[in-house]
Parts: structure tokens; C-alpha cells; sequence
């Protein structure tokens, strides 16, 4: 599923929900005498009298993510594919900007021409297969590569409920290529979410572009991809959302995977959340189905 599915999208509707931090604050709320005078002297039984605690909201947070994720595809072979993939990520987040690293462990049987691409998603490549080897999946397992990404919350002039966030990402190939863990390329990707709320309802989509690094085992080519999806908030904690999934094949002269991904978020206190998602492949060149849950912890 894309790398929006996964990770963006679940994460940026359920952001607009998370209850910031509170750290106790004293402003003194007694009108000063007649005369301006400071008071002479310090009266502790007047103390709760002359001041009173005021929260401050913190525009900065730390959230920790992981979870588990599965999805099973034929890709127009005989063999099945079969992906199970653990993602575990930290965002730091400071008033507009935000940070995030990520990364995961990947364990998937599959032919020769099925590696994993951006965080545990399937990528048929051109290798050619026998007969035989079409009916043949290795089984491989290790950590993934590592992502970094920042992006900047746009400041909306009119002051209503649209949102924008720019996002630019690298990825470091830290995963083995031998065993198609990876491309073994630095990946680059540029993108931009937009969603309006509205009422309980918020249409959001996304629109992006990924720049592959060039690979002598794989013919890559540079993708766009995209989403169009609309989520509802059954409560101020609780969301559940469904998107359209595009994204360009990253092999020349294959189809491109087209996806529907659907989900569930809660906030379940001001520290922990959960988030249980599905998709369903539209095409040959994508997963059956797919399926996993999140759970994050904000420090």
C-alpha cells in the first residue's frame, strides 16, 4: 500500500484530535491597591487568594509509532506473495515544522521479481522469471530502509478550517538489495496533503512525486502518486476515513497499483492512540489485500 496509506494520512487526520501537553503556569489575578503599591509583605494564607493556575497549551510534542502490518498478492503469477512488515517511527513536532524518522522489519516470501520498496510495499520489477521460477518464492527477512522526512504546516490567511502540509523525504538504503529488502539507491519524494473540515466530515487528498535512484539489478523510472479520500469523525476521538490510492509504476511499461484503503482512529487518552486500517488491491500489479493496525504514544 502506499507510504501515504501506511504512515501520512492515518497520522495527519488524527492530529487535528490529539490534546497537546499542559504545564502549570501562575498569573496573579488580584487587582493591585489604590496607591500601586507593591505589598509589604508576603501572606501565605492569602496565597490561593491572590494567585490561580492557568494551563499553557505546548506547540511541541514527541510521538513514538509502531505496529504490524500484513498484505498477500498473486501479481499476475501463480505464486503468492506474502508481506509482513513491523514499522516503528518518532516524530517531533515544534509549532508548524515537524520531523519524523522511520524505519521497520520486513519478513516476505516471494519470487525474484518482488522486492520491497518504500516501507514494506511490493514492487514488481522486470527481472524475467522461468517457468520454474515463477513457481518458486524465497523466503527473506531483515530491516528495512530509513527514512527522513520534514514538512511545514501551512498558515492558512482566511483563518478557516483548511489545512496544508508540504513534506519533503529521503531514504537512506540501509536494507540489503541482495536480498531485494531494497533498492539500494537513495530515494528522494516531495508531496502536499490538503484537507478541509468541515462539520464531522474532512475530504483530504494527496499529490506527490518520488525521485528513484538508479539501480544496475532493476529498471526504476521516477513516480507520481496520489489519493483523494474523505474521513468522519463519529466522535470528537474517534475517526474513520476511506481513500483512493494511485500511485505511477516505478517499472517502465507496467501498470500502475490502484488501491482502496480504508480505516478506523482513535485518541484513546491524551498519550495513546490506535489505528486499525485495511486495503484491497484494484489490479495485478498490487496486493490482494492487505491489512494492520498502528498504536502511537505521544511523550
Amino acid at each position: 500500500m502506499t507510504e501515504k496509506s501506511r504512515l501520512h494520512i492515518i497520522l495527519a487526520g488524527a492530529s487535528f484530535i490529539l490534546i497537546n501537553s499542559v504545564s502549570p503556569s501562575y498569573a496573579q489575578n488580584k487587582a493591585p491597591n489604590d496607591d500601586n503599591d507593591a505589598t509589604p509583605s508576603f501572606d501565605d494564607k492569602s496565597f490561593e487568594e491572590d494567585y490561580e493556575s492557568v494551563p499553557l497549551y505546548s506547540d511541541r510534542d514527541i510521538t513514538f509509532i509502531t505496529g504490524y502490518d500484513h498484505s498477500s498478492g498473486k501479481f499476475n503469477l501463480p505464486t503468492t506473495t506474502n508481506i509482513s512488515y513491523v514499522p516503528y517511527s518518532l516524530r517531533y513536532r515544534i509549532g508548524k515544522l515537524g520531523f519524523r524518522a522511520s524505519s521497520g522489519y520486513i519478513s516476505f516470501a516471494a519470487p525474484r521479481n518482488v522486492v520491497t520498496a518504500v516501507e514494506g510495499t511490493p514492487l514488481v520489477t522486470d527481472v524475467r522469471l522461468s517457468d520454474k521460477d515463477k513457481l518458486q518464492t524465497r523466503r527473506k527477512n531483515g530491516f528495512g530502509d530509513v527514512y527522513l522526512s520534514a514538512s511545514y504546516s501551512y498558515d492558512n490567511p482566511f483563518n478557516n478550517d483548511l489545512y496544508i502540509d508540504f513534506t519533503a523525504k529521503v531514504k537512506i538504503p540501509t536494507a540489503d538489495e541482495n536480498k531485494g529488502l531494497g533498492t539500494g539507491k537513495v530515494d528522494y519524494t516531495g508531496q502536499i496533503d490538503v484537507s478541509y473540515l468541515f462539520g464531522n466530515f474532512m475530504p483530504y487528498g494527496t499529490i506527490g512525486y518520488r525521485v528513484i535512484g538508479k539501480n544496475q539489478l532493476y529498471d526504476l523510472q521516477n513516480s507520481l502518486f496520489a489519493s483523494i479520500g474523505m474521513a468522519y469523525y463519529l466522535t470528537y476521538d474517534t475517526s474513520i476515513g476511506v481513500s483512493y490510492d494511485y500511485r505511477e509504476s516505478a517499472t517502465p511499461n507496467f501498470n500502475s497499483p490502484k488501491e482502496i484503503f480504508a480505516y478506523t482512529d482513535i485518541q484513546l487518552n491524551e498519550n495513546w492512540g490506535l489505528n486499525v486500517y485495511g486495503v484491497v488491491g484494484l489490479n495485478n500489479v498490487t496486493t490482494d489485500y492487505g491489512a494492520g493496525t498502528q498504536i502511537r504514544y505521544k511523550f
